[in-house]
């Protein structure tokens, strides 16, 4: 018998059971960190591990059937049972006083895209390490430069230094998933590209730059910003109005961006 419950559909459950990538999900601990919080533990695969640290560590996990297994691991007080989406992170962070954290988890690929923007905002979140299903991974990492720019990639970039961890087969989980996975590793950077006050303005920016992302550039922003407005943000980046949006690099995002920002007509 498996030793892992019926996965639960709506959840997205998947129970990761390979110990080559738990062990490169879990290892090592990174620098300075004060505390861990690991989301949608589930069946306590990684917990144990990340547990050893001997650390402050607290799971966030909706599913009921599972706190009696992380209770023991984590003690009662630090298990919250709800949705990580909803999860107060001000009240918990001011409770704790925590600064350096390690956010670890087995993302449900459903949500993991909008979780992952919710965390990008925390600043006390140093590290984490997560899983999503590999075509979303690439998207915030591409595999290639060219032609790969795109608004998930250029936002957690503004915050973070990301690197590759591991790959997860459909193999190595319970149920197998329909899709392969990938592990990416986040590191805050000391001093972020774009200022967090200002992180919700990026990404609007950002979802219209790329809306289109094959299209010319100069055409998109035109309806939103003007003619005039497009052609000196485009010529402040030394772009040319056709071309397109996935092609740009990261420095050039970057400047069309903090021109707009202080662009007066």
């Amino acid at each position: 018998m498996s030793r892992f419950p019926t996965a639960n559909k709506s959840f997205g459950q998947h129970f990761l059971s390979s110990p080559t990538v738990i062990k490169k999900i879990t290892s090592p601990l990174p620098d300075g960190t004060e505390a861990i919080v690991e989301i949608g533990p589930g069946p306590a695969v990684l917990t144990p591990h990340l547990a050893s640290y001997n650390l402050p560590m607290y799971v966030i996990e909706m599913d009921e059937r599972f706190v009696e297994l992380l209770v023991p691991v984590v003690g009662e007080e630090r298990v919250f049972r709800q949705d990580a989406l909803e999860f107060n992170w001000n009240e918990f962070l001011t409770k704790t006083g925590l600064s350096n954290i390690w956010l670890v988890s087995n993302l449900p690929y459903n949500v993991s895209v909008p979780l992952t923007l919710s965390f990008l905002r925390i600043p006390q979140i140093k590290n984490m390490t997560l899983m999503y299903q590999k075509e979303v991974a690439e998207k915030i990492l591409p595999k290639e430069a060219r032609n790969a720019m795109g608004s998930l990639h250029a936002l957690c970039l503004s915050q973070f230094d990301i690197k590759h961890v591991v790959y997860a087969p459909p193999g190595a989980f319970v149920p197998p998933p329909k899709v392969d996975s990938q592990v990416l590793n986040f590191l805050r950077k000391e001093k972020p590209l774009i200022d967090l006050s200002l992180i919700n303005t990026f990404e609007t920016y950002l979802r219209l730059v790329f809306a289109q992302r094959r299209k010319q550039l100069g055409g998109i922003l035109k309806k939103e910003w003007g003619q005039e407005k497009t052609l000196a943000c485009l010529s402040a980046a030394g772009l040319d109005p056709q071309i397109r949006a996935e092609a740009l690099t990261y420095e050039q995002v970057l400047k069309m961006f903090h021109h707009a920002q202080s662009y007066q007509a």
